[in-house]
């Protein structure tokens, strides 16, 4: 039997694992670096001891409370990735803390390091994505557009005598920067070559950063948004489409089947559960919807109560055995032929409700035994074209 003592150190089961209460944690303490920020550019304290950086924690105190209510969202995703970023807010305010230590950066960095702390415990709760997956990247091109802020108000502060007009107090640092990084112009004129290097070592870094976050963080909601329209257009089309042919499945017999009635002029729709499979499909200028066969809402979606005829041609017998199915209790009127690989296979789906069950290896067999049993002085050359999945 395990001791109390040992059971109570015992790290926290990710099972208990309460990531909105450690989000609302992330973003509280968050909210608070960026008041002690803002705090210490307008109520100014002595420092305890003074050195070249002394005075320069607003923008890091303030930065890092905005990257962890940034990360306070993906803490509650449990991401292994905002986990790891989480330990960048203690370095920034532990480095400013020993720097320019006053009541404000002291009190940013004991926060920062005590959410660390607390969250610490409940490492193996984060568990979601990967450290080099899309989240990362996105994570990476936040915070380098945060130091890039920073970097901008840090060096407009100190640089703020040589430009005219003067560059004074954070707020005038902020502006100097923001206008700066987006290229929209500024009225802060450099007047010495190390202010003119470092806004050409701006505009250069910032630029870059700050597109990049633009691309990175709004690409994926731009690509949710053309996929919703292409799902209504499609679901346009679908609703225009009748007297059509269901084929279910992306084996070959489907693909042959599909291209015998574009040759034809029979118009068909393809459903197929993998995206790769349907976009192919689309590519080659087949009329393709994504979904299960054996579903009746995705079967209703390409229109089977106006299908002329449904064919069940996947690989897997058992699939379409489902299919079979699932289209004779939407519709006992509809024509329905299933295609089978095993022999013991035919009278499952007959039975199921398919008008028609076909082993196309067995058809496809006999048209070759056939084509081989030709006596030698029958005329011509007869030449039969067989597909079969």
């Amino acid at each position: 039997m395990k001791s109390p003592a040992r059971a109570a150190a015992r790290p926290p089961d990710h099972r208990m694992f309460h990531n909105p209460h450690l989000a609302l944690a992330t973003g509280t303490v968050g909210v608070f670096l960026v008041v002690m920020g803002f705090a210490s550019s307008l109520f100014v304290l002595p420092d305890f001891y003074r050195d070249y950086l002394t005075g320069y924690d607003p923008p890091f105190d303030a930065i890092a409370g905005v990257l962890l209510i940034v990360l306070s969202y993906r803490i509650e995703e449990q991401s292994v990735v905002a986990w790891l970023f989480s330990l960048l807010a203690p370095a920034l305010t532990i480095f400013i803390a020993a720097f320019s230590p006053n009541a404000y950066s002291l009190a940013a960095a004991a926060a920062a390091t005590g959410l660390v702390v607390f969250i610490f415990p409940f490492r193996g709760g984060f568990y979601r994505g990967a450290v080099t997956g899309p989240a990362s990247t996105q994570l990476i091109v936040v915070v380098a557009a945060l130091l890039s802020l920073l970097f901008g108000m840090a060096g407009a502060k100190k640089l703020g005598d040589q430009f005219a007009p003067p560059i004074h107090g954070w707020s005038e640092a902020l502006y100097f920067t923001v206008s700066t990084i987006s290229t929209n112009g500024s009225e802060y004129s450099p007047l010495s070559d190390s202010a003119r290097s470092f806004v050409v070592v701006l505009i250069l870094l910032g630029v870059g950063t700050f597109l990049s976050a633009v691309v990175v963080l709004f690409l994926p909601f731009l690509e949710r948004r053309l996929e919703r329209i292409a799902q209504r257009l499609q679901r346009a089309q679908m609703e225009d489409i009748s007297d059509h042919v269901i084929i279910c499945g992306a084996s070959t017999t489907a693909r042959a089947t599909a291209e015998t009635f574009r040759e034809e002029g029979v118009r068909s729709v393809i459903l197929a559960s993998d995206p790769a499979d349907v976009e192919q499909f689309r590519n080659e200028g087949y009329v393709s919807h994504r979904g299960d066969s054996s579903s009746e809402d995705d079967l209703r979606a390409v229109g089977i109560d106006r299908a002329r005829a449904l064919i069940a041609a996947d690989d897997s017998d058992a699939e379409n055995l489902l299919t079979v199915i699932t289209a004779r209790g939407i519709d006992s009127q509809l024509r329905i032929v299933a295609v089978a690989t095993a022999p013991n296979s035919l009278s499952k789906l007959r039975k199921a409700g398919a008008n028609e069950a076909i082993n196309a290896f067995a058809v496809a067999a006999k048209l070759v035994s056939s084509a081989a049993l030709e006596e030698r002085g029958s005329a011509g050359v007869h030449s039969h074209t067989i597909t079969h999945g």
